[in-house]
């Protein structure tokens, strides 16, 4: 079997996992957000850059949970979920970020009949996470109205700092926070269908090393998380003079976000190796 022709069996495989397993997780006890987040923080250095970090677990739907249950659910995941204040609600520039915002409406929106997607089209929703394809992302912005999928995703999640662009054409100045995108992976198992969410999930857990403009994705929690979680990866120059290099993952049924913005003259390697060292501070996922 060719090496290419591998790829879309374990996607599938991993597709299977998320429907099978994902409302199976349970996360046992360890170290609480609160104390997790001053150590990502302090492992961040970067003259003049700001680093925004959130973290949270993914909600188990209450199907089936007692009372009781869904009390201890709820104690669980407040102990998990903290971020570092003003930074985690202050609107960033998302870059490739949005590419999660645009693969979760239009699979909802074909599910739901008010599009049709073809082989191309599925083709092009995977790149745009996998390989974190921008033209990809770009056509898909145009054909299907980006800044109102943006906005229908932030209604239907509740992301009360998410916003279209002010110029509708440039889709990576799309602004979100650390806080709404942790809500968004924290609340997709539940809002979007499961098999939307799984397919998304499972796209996002085979990317690429190298993206398709070349640019190495191994920083942040990509190359740095133990196994193999499902992360999406950004990066852009420039906004305002900074560069913004992003990452984000699902990692066990922990959510991840840590959002940087750095001046221009910090190079890319630079930043990107300060967010290898904030997700290295992390501790290992227990499920």
């Amino acid at each position: 079997m060719r090496a290419g022709a591998l790829v879309p069996v374990l996607v599938l495989l991993l597709l299977v996992g998320e429907v099978l397993l994902g409302g199976a997780r349970r996360a046992s006890a360890g170290p609480a957000a609160t104390d997790v987040v001053p150590a990502v923080l302090g492992a961040y250095a970067v003259p003049g850059g700001t680093l925004a970090v959130a973290l949270t677990a993914r909600v188990e739907p209450p199907d089936g949970l007692t009372g009781r249950a869904l009390d201890a659910r709820d104690a669980r995941l407040a102990r998990r979920t903290a971020d570092n204040g003003a930074a985690a609600a202050r609107p960033f520039p998302t870059a490739s970020m949005v590419k999660l915002f645009l693969a979760e409406d239009l699979l909802h929106r074909a599910r739901a009949g008010t599009v049709a997607l073809d082989q191309r089209d599925w083709a092009l929703l995977q790149d745009m996470i996998r390989r974190s394809d921008d033209p990809a992302a770009s056509e898909l912005w145009v054909r299907f109205d980006g800044p109102q999928m943006v906005r229908d995703v932030a209604a239907r999640y509740g992301l009360a700092g998410t916003a279209p662009p002010a110029d509708a054409s440039q889709w990576g100045e799309t602004t979100t926070t650390a806080r709404d995108l942790a809500r968004f992976l924290a609340l997709l198992p539940r809002v979007a269908a499961p098999a939307d969410a799984a397919a998304l999930t499972a796209w996002m857990r085979t990317a690429t090393p190298i993206a398709a403009d070349g640019f190495d994705q191994r920083f942040g929690a990509f190359g740095t998380l133990p196994g193999m979680p499902a992360v999406k990866q950004g990066w852009m120059c420039c906004v305002d003079g900074n560069r913004h290099l992003h990452s984000v993952a699902v990692t066990g049924d922990r959510v991840v976000v840590l959002l940087s913005e750095v001046p221009r003259s910090v190079s890319y390697d630079e930043a990107r190796a300060a967010l290898s060292a904030a997700a290295a501070a992390l501790p290992p996922p227990r499920t």
